[in-house]
């Protein structure tokens, strides 16, 4: 099976390939993302991802002052600047994750397209 590449960019893609066969990352034995987040509607989607570009918008910014020794990440950050581990329920808090959906549907999707994603500041890492 193909390895999923981050290649899936907007809620379009996303939408469009639900059923698409890839072997994601850290998720074992699912292989498509209907599977993996139990059939997501396409507003789940798009809400979905208009979450993860607010985290990603967050991890970005705080890369700026991020120092892995104070441990005061509001995204619940931890490791090195370029490679961080955020803390699901830290993150959703700091996003107000509620308003955009069911935190296990939205945090299913979110982890399952961009966990060990390289984005501009560093690797995003995703933890419990």
């Amino acid at each position: 099976m193909k390895e999923y590449n981050y290649e899936w960019t907007t809620a379009k893609a996303i939408i469009a390939n639900r059923d698409t066969k890839r072997q994601f990352r850290g998720w074992g034995d699912y292989d498509t993302l209907n599977k993996i987040a139990d059939n997501p509607t396409e507003q789940e989607c798009e809400a979905a991802h208009k979450l993860w570009l607010n985290l990603k918008a967050a991890f970005n910014k705080e890369a700026k002052h991020y120092d892995p020794e104070t441990n005061t990440s509001r995204l619940g950050s931890i490791g090195e600047k370029s490679e961080r581990e955020v803390m699901r329920s830290m993150w959703w808090d700091k996003l107000d994750g509620d308003k955009y959906g069911d935190y296990d549907k939205m945090t299913q999707i979110i982890e399952a397209l961009h966990g060990g994603e390289k984005i501009e500041t560093g690797t995003i890492l995703f933890g419990s």
